[in-house]
């Protein structure tokens, strides 16, 4: 059983949807700390950031709010014109709570591309960093863990081997973006 876990991104770039086809469970982090500056209320598409501004405040991500998602939404389709058509499709999933927002946009494009990996939320647990992320595969079965490149820089491999699980990265992908793709 091969798991992946990945925080609610954005509308993500492609990569993050190969992860997830290689994978039998997606595992979607929402009680963990919102990351300023990183992808989880906006994307880089067409040399340009295209955001949706965020309540300020240290809290997880399940928790986090879009101050004016409408507004900021059509302002991100105005300037992607020519992708209107597939941006429209987004539409009803776009609302104040940062992490339903993503989580829909998610299961929508990983629908569009045809990916058949079952999509699970993480849960509140003290755990922090690896041990946290070998109590979910250990909770969902996993024999396996999925993760990213970046992640070679924080994650104890011995913990993993401990409890018996394989730890493979996924290879280095092209940067396109979804939005090229679908």
């Amino acid at each position: 059983m091969i798991i992946t876990i990945h925080q609610p991104n954005f509308i993500p770039w492609y990569p993050f949807f190969q992860k997830m086809a290689q994978a039998d469970v997606f595992i979607l982090l929402g009680h963990c700390q919102f990351e300023k500056n990183g992808y989880q209320n906006r994307f880089f598409f067409n040399e340009m950031w295209n955001t949706l501004s965020v309540s300020k405040g240290k809290i997880p991500i399940n928790e986090k709010k879009y101050l004016n998602p409408i507004f900021d939404w059509n302002k991100i389709k105005k300037k992607l014109f020519k992708y209107r058509n597939i941006l429209e499709e987004f539409d009803p999933y776009i609302e104040n709570n940062l992490y339903k927002t993503n989580k829909n946009i998610i299961k929508h494009i990983s629908n569009k591309l045809n990916i058949n990996t079952k999509i699970v939320e993480d849960f509140n647990t003290e755990l922090r960093s690896t041990e946290r992320l070998i109590m979910l595969c250990k909770h969902y079965n996993a024999t396996t863990y999925l993760a990213g490149q970046g992640s070679k820089e924080y994650l104890n491999l011995e913990l993993f081997k401990k409890e018996n699980i394989e730890v493979i990265f996924q290879q280095d992908m092209n940067t396109i973006h979804t939005l090229e793709v679908l």
